[in-house]
């Protein structure tokens, strides 16, 4: 009996040493396989995720910022009785045209870089179009080529009829602000840009809707407009 109880010891530990080894024993390939498939599969799940979530703060920021101007904006116009800036266009600088104006920095309304006559004399860097700062357009003064001379009513802007609460598709540029129904916009060009989109190419942005990001497509400007009452309207959410 001492012998039998002996040999089932001995039984138990060489299937305990099988055992042992066994587990020691890699993944076979069809489980590699099957962990590359589920783990590339949940990296194709999350990589879009991210990036919308990415865009989605950029966006975010790009409107608290727009914000912040508009208000800049809005107390320049309250000491100058109810009089904006001029807008800047310059030929020899064109990719920096309707960049934010000298006299929100010089009168320290906006932040200033040391060179305060550089295109990027302003620290409000757009963030979908860096080395650039956002876009400021308003009917009436037109400063052009850096001249620091507005010219009288020179600057336009199209309108559509009935804005804000209307999008129709005619409409007309405006001028005069006296006339205007808007006072001023200020934008950024916003994700995947295309300077030869026809929305940019005819020069009717940024006010239409139609011009604005479109969540959907992901493109178009981030916009933030003063209507003549003193209301913002504009793609980051309405009035």
């Amino acid at each position: 009996l001492h012998v039998g109880v002996n040999k089932i010891k001995t039984s138990r530990r060489r299937h305990d040493t099988v055992s042992g080894r066994q587990s020691l024993h890699g993944f076979t390939l069809i489980e590699l396989l099957v962990t590359v498939a589920i783990l590339s599969l949940l990296m194709a799940l999350l990589v879009p995720a991210l990036q919308n979530a990415r865009l989605q703060a950029r966006i975010a920021m790009v409107n608290t910022e727009l914000f912040q101007i508009g208000q800049a904006l809005e107390a320049y116009g309250l000491e100058n009785r109810d009089k904006f800036p001029p807008t800047y266009v310059s030929c020899m600088l064109q990719e920096h045209y309707y960049q934010l104006p000298y006299e929100l920095i010089n009168n320290g309304y906006l932040p200033d870089h040391s060179d305060i006559y550089n295109p990027m004399s302003c620290k409000y860097e757009d963030r979908f179009n860096l080395g650039h700062t956002y876009k400021y357009l308003a009917p009436g003064d037109l400063v052009l080529n850096q001249s620091h001379r507005p010219k009288k009513n020179l600057s336009r802007i199209w309108v559509p009829n009935g804005f804000p609460d209307l999008d129709d598709c005619d409409g007309e540029f405006y001028c005069n602000p006296v006339d205007c129904p808007v006072s001023w916009a200020i934008f950024s060009v916003g994700p995947d840009f295309n300077k030869d989109d026809p929305n940019v190419v005819n020069l009717r942005y940024p006010v239409p809707r139609q011009t604005w990001y479109d969540t959907k497509n992901k493109k178009g400007f981030l916009t933030r407009i003063r209507i003549k009452n003193g209301e913002h309207v504009g793609s980051f959410g309405g009035k």
